[in-house]
Parts: structure tokens; C-alpha cells; sequence
């Protein structure tokens, strides 16, 4: 299948990333590239959806507000290559929905994943129709199981159906992958250790059985509304209260969850902030962070959170002293919070003006269940309660005008920031497994939870009597003899489970994935697994420009990883674009694809020195 003179890229993976990558080669070859290009592009889904394929269920949710997603890059994207405009999230579904009438479309409302999945595939045919005549793309619908270097340091790909390919140069965006099966079946009550696809996955369940879901993040959320809307149920507003009520079909199994924190991911705020509004730092700023590293690997602690735990509350403060006093109350204090020459003063200034019970607490945050709460069963199911619907209101304040949201959402709008700290063993070891360990599961439960109005359904399914989830902190559900036991930790708490759903989802690590390919990439020395000293926290280990490293240390010059794949030597990979905000993923990707072009652009120079010289 090789073209002559043209030069052969592969993309394998052609999810949102996979698609990022392939943005910038089009961007670049409609701007200056007249060297022919063949791109083949590898996925066993249709291009452009990834995990978002359009089929699933529409009550499976995209985590992120319709405005704030893209693919394309804009002017605030630096250093990434020529601008290629094309529409966000919102902005196609106004034009794909206009039928349902474009004020129907809200920019900070939540959509499904499948529209989700039908924007990317519909963004993949809008590239092809802007490709240039001297740039051909060819979609192979399956997965690559081995990449071979050849003696002219080129590419062989192999298909899982021996299908072979010839790349001069190739990039590996392949997204979310799956840990290997466990190798050993065992008897009994059923157990899912990967829900995905849900509507596949868990069609088996009956109604008349218990079902245990371990873990309370997003995978957890979009269980539950398999689980009850997909099997009939209805959620209705009170009218007089609006409060949210569960009307159950019948053909809902009993669910039971719990989690190590006894907690589920805090609500995400109504956003507030407009499609490429963030909270600018006054402390933890980009040019305080590249300081930093310059001292070499820092402790996170020591050096980062604290910065970072002062524009937390600044952002807290604002939003309390405009609540409380107004603008200029919120203008003058928060000035003399950021001119303050010490900790002791800022604290001295908080102490001053605000009661104790209402100032921010980082300690709250990261442990927010009262001891008085955890003394049985019927203390920690009343306070949970209280404590969701709680959540529920400070969500609806919104993403400014809350102080807690406000102060939660600065975790968020500074992981640029972040990421400039964490990046390429930017940590020492010890700080690097700290972060994984402590601060990583609070960041993503105040910080990156579901729409609030996930957690409103939540606590509409207890309310109903289809929902358990006060079996509090270090719940755990075992095997006891043929049987599945779930237990509460603190008090006589206990369910027999007919179904365990395994819904904590860890990122593993490319070692113990079943994709063939990055097996054999390991196995083959093409790559190596990312350590920071000893410590594994997961992905290929890549250089700046996004390079495979060798298993020998050296960079391998035409090959590529970015996103999940990189996820260790690279913080917070698994974001997609946004407008406006410099997005990360694309940055990553201009720069791999720039490295690429320089590549290709010399090796032409050479070959038409040696034409001449002949």
C-alpha cells in the first residue's frame, strides 16, 4: 500500500486525541506543507469517537459543559501551528439541532456522550473535506498489535488480521485501554471488574438481586442511571418544593455502593465563568512554578500547595465577602490577603473578619465527615443526607458566586499549572507518590465531579428506598464461603450482594494492559514504562516533545505518545481541548506534529541537495 514519494504517517488510536493530532498535520499542510503526505489512521471504532461512541445510552453524560468543549484550535493556542477554525461543542449543535430551535441549546448545559461521539465523528469528515490534494488519509478500521522498526529506521505495522502497513513516522494516541482479564473465573455471585460498555455489560442484571458498586465516581453515576432511567424509571421535580423525586418502574435491581471515603464526588457547580472564563492566580502563577523547577525536583507539598492553597482562598473569600458585604468589601480584603508578607498575617486577617465555623478549611475538604457522624449507622445516613443536600445548594450558588465551588473550581482552572509542576519528574519520588496517594483523590472529589444534578438524582434514589450509600468510610465487600458480603466498617452494617460491579477505575499501567501493541512496544525495547527513582505512576516514558524513550534512554525520533499513554510522565492526561484557555492537549499535539514537519522538512532538503549534486 505504499505511495511513492509521498511520506507515511500512522495514527493509531483516532479517538478525541487521534484527532487533535491529525487537526494539527491538516492545519499545517493547508498552511506551507507541499510535501505529499498518506496518513493512515487506526481504530476499531469509527474515527473520531473513541470511548464516545454514538450508540450508548443517551442518559450517559459528557462531564463538561457543551461550551467548553472543541477540537479546534484558536488565537489563545500558543506555539502549536497555523489556526484551523472550526466549531466547538455547542457551537455544532446549535447548526446539527437546529430543527429543536438553537435557544433550546444551552453553552453550560450537560449532553450525552453519543451527541458527544457524533461531534468528533462529524469534526474527522469536516478535516478530510479541508485536507489539501496533496494529503491523503486512509482509515483502516481495526487495532495495530505490533509496530516493527525497520533497517532504515522506518515503521512496519501490523493489524490484528496481519494486515501490514509502512510508516515513515507514527504517533500513539491510544486513549483509554483496558487492564488485563483477570486470568482465574470464580464460582458464584457474579462480579464485573470493567462496567464498560454499560448497556452490554450489565444487561444480565435482573431486578429482583442486590447489586454492590465499589467506588463513587463518575463510572458509579452512570451506573446508576443505567440502572434506573435505562430500566424505565423517571425523575419529576416536586412543584412546590423542586425538589428532584425518583419514580421507580419496577425494574430496578436494589443497589447498594460504597467507596474508601464513604463519600461521592462533590457536585460541579453551574458554571459561571462562560465557555474561557478561569480563575487567574495571584500566587501559584506559571512564572512562580517555572522558578521553581529550576531548583530541581520539588516537594509538593512544601512548595506547591501552599501557593496553591492561598489562591483557593482567595477565591473563597471573594465569593464570601460579595455574599456577605458586597464588592468593595471583597475588593479591599482580598487586596491586603494577597500585599500580606506572611502566613501569620494573612491568618490574622481571615481570623479577624470572618467566624471560625465559616472560614475555609483545607483539612474540611479533605476529611468533611464530622466524628459525631461516624458513631453508628443511623448518625452517618442522617449527615450524608444533610451533607448531599447541602452540596446540591452551594452547586446551584454556581462556580463564583459559591465560596466553597469558587475555591474548589481554582483545583481545576490551575491544572496548566499544576501540570507545569508535576511534568517529566518535576516531584521528588517521595512527593510524586504522595500526590498519587493524597492529594490526587481530593483533587478529583471537590474538584471534577459530576453535573449537580447527578448528585440531586442520587439522593432522589435514597430517598426512594433503590439506593444504599451510608455504609460509610473503609466499607468493603468480600467473599464469605459461596456468598458476597458487604460490610460497613464503623457499625453492624451488612448486605448479602448477588452482583459486585467493580466501578473504581485506576489507571493501570501499560505493563499489565491487554493491547498487544504496547506489550510488544515494551517487550521490543521501542519504549520504556516512566519511573520518577522507583516509583511507577503509570504511562510510557516520553521526552518533551512527546518522544518515546527507548528502553536503552534515547528518544526515538519518529515515534510519538500523547495523552493516556504518556499518563505519569504527564499529569491529568484524559481532558479534552477547551476554547480560549491555551488547551493543553493541543499545545501537546502542535508540538509533537511541528517536531514531525521539521523532520520530514529537512529530510526533503537533503534528498534535493543530492538531486542537484547528481
Amino acid at each position: 500500500m505504499k505511495t511513492k514519494q509521498a511520506v507515511q504517517i500512522a495514527i493509531i488510536g483516532m479517538g478525541p486525541r487521534g484527532l487533535t493530532v491529525l487537526e494539527r498535520i491538516i492545519a499545517h499542510a493547508l498552511a506551507k506543507t507541499t510535501q505529499d503526505l498518506l496518513i493512515y489512521l487506526f481504530d476499531p471504532r469509527d474515527p473520531g469517537s473513541g470511548c464516545h461512541w454514538p450508540s450508548q445510552p443517551d442518559h450517559l453524560l459528557v462531564n463538561s459543559v457543551a461550551g467548553q468543549i472543541t477540537q479546534f484550535a484558536d488565537e489563545t493556542v500558543k506555539d502549536a501551528g497555523p489556526i484551523l477554525g472550526g466549531p466547538s461543542f455547542y457551537q455544532w449543535l446549535t447548526d446539527s439541532h437546529g430543527a429543536e430551535g438553537a435557544a433550546a441549546i444551552c453553552p453550560d448545559a450537560y449532553y450525552s456522550r453519543s451527541m458527544f461521539g457524533e461531534y468528533l465523528q462529524w469534526v474527522y469528515h469536516y478535516l478530510l473535506h479541508l485536507a489539501p490534494a496533496n494529503l491523503k488519509v486512509v482509515f483502516c478500521k481495526e487495532p495495530i498489535k505490533s509496530v516493527q522498526r525497520q533497517a532504515e529506521g522506518a515503521w512496519t505495522l501490523l493489524t490484528e488480521t496481519s494486515q501490514s502497513f509502512h510508516a515513515d513516522y507514527f504517533f500513539l494516541t491510544t486513549g483509554h485501554t483496558k487492564p488485563k482479564p483477570p486470568h482465574v473465573h470464580q464460582a458464584g455471585p457474579a462480579i464485573v471488574t470493567d462496567p464498560y460498555p454499560i448497556a452490554e455489560k450489565l444487561a444480565f442484571i435482573p431486578a429482583d438481586c442486590t447489586v454492590a458498586i465499589e467506588g463513587l465516581g463518575l463510572s458509579t453515576f452512570d451506573i446508576f442511571s443505567y440502572l434506573t432511567v435505562g430500566r424505565g424509571g423517571r425523575f419529576v421535580r416536586a412543584a412546590v418544593t423542586g425538589a428532584l423525586q425518583y419514580i421507580p418502574s419496577g425494574q430496578e435491581p436494589k443497589i447498594c455502593a460504597f467507596s474508601r471515603s464513604g463519600l461521592p464526588l462533590s457536585a460541579r457547580a453551574i458554571n459561571q465563568k462562560g465557555v474561557s472564563g478561569q480563575y487567574r492566580p495571584r500566587f501559584l502563577t506559571m512564572d512562580k512554578v517555572l522558578e521553581l523547577r529550576k531548583t530541581g525536583p520539588l516537594d509538593f507539598v512544601k512548595s506547591i500547595l501552599p501557593l496553591l492553597l492561598n489562591d483557593m482562598k482567595y477565591a473563597y473569600y471573594e465569593a464570601y465577602f460579595k455574599q456577605k458585604k458586597g464588592h468593595i468589601a471583597a475588593m479591599l480584603f482580598c487586596n491586603r490577603f494577597v500585599f500580606a508578607t506572611s502566613a501569620e498575617e494573612r491568618q490574622k486577617l481571615i481570623a479577624e473578619q470572618v467566624p471560625v465555623h465559616e472560614q475555609f478549611s483545607w483539612e474540611q475538604l479533605v476529611s468533611p465527615v464530622y466524628a459525631e457522624a461516624l458513631q453508628s449507622h443511623e448518625s452517618f445516613k442522617t449527615w450524608l443526607m444533610m451533607y448531599l443536600g447541602q452540596d446540591i445548594f452551594e452547586a446551584q450558588q454556581g462556580n463564583i458566586n459559591s465560596p466553597i465551588k469558587a475555591a474548589s473550581d481554582v483545583l481545576r482552572d490551575l491544572r496548566d499549572h499544576l501540570r507545569a509542576a508535576i511534568d517529566f519528574a518535576g516531584l521528588t519520588e517521595a512527593s510524586h507518590r504522595w500526590l498519587y496517594s493524597s492529594f490526587l483523590p481530593v483533587m478529583n472529589r471537590v474538584a471534577v465531579g459530576p453535573p449537580k444534578e447527578r448528585i440531586e438524582e442520587m439522593l432522589a434514589l435514597m430517598q426512594a428506598g433503590v439506593l444504599t450509600a451510608d455504609f460509610g468510610p473503609g466499607a468493603e465487600c468480600k467473599k464469605e464461603g459461596d456468598s458476597l458480603i458487604l460490610s460497613a466498617k464503623r457499625w453492624p452494617q451488612q448486605c448479602k450482594v448477588d452482583v459486585l460491579i467493580k466501578a473504581r477505575v485506576s489507571m493501570h499501567s501499560p505493563k499489565d494492559d491487554e493491547s498487544s501493541l504496547l506489550q510488544q512496544l515494551l517487550k521490543s525495547g521501542q519504549a520504556r514504562l516512566f519511573y520518577n527513582g522507583s516509583f511507577h505512576p503509570g504511562g510510557m516514558d516520553v521526552d518533551r516533545n512527546f518522544n518515546l524513550i527507548a528502553a536503552d534512554g534515547s528518544p526515538v525520533a519518529n515515534a510519538w505518545a500523547l495523552g493516556i499513554p504518556t499518563e505519569g510522565a504527564k499529569f491529568y492526561t484524559f481532558v479534552v481541548p477547551r476554547p480560549g484557555v491555551n488547551s493543553t492537549a493541543v499545545v501537546d499535539a502542535g508540538r509533537a506534529v511541528a517536531r514531525m514537519l521539521s523532520m520530514i522538512e529537512k529530510k526533503h532538503a537533503r534528498s534535493k541537495e543530492v538531486v542537484h549534486a547528481e
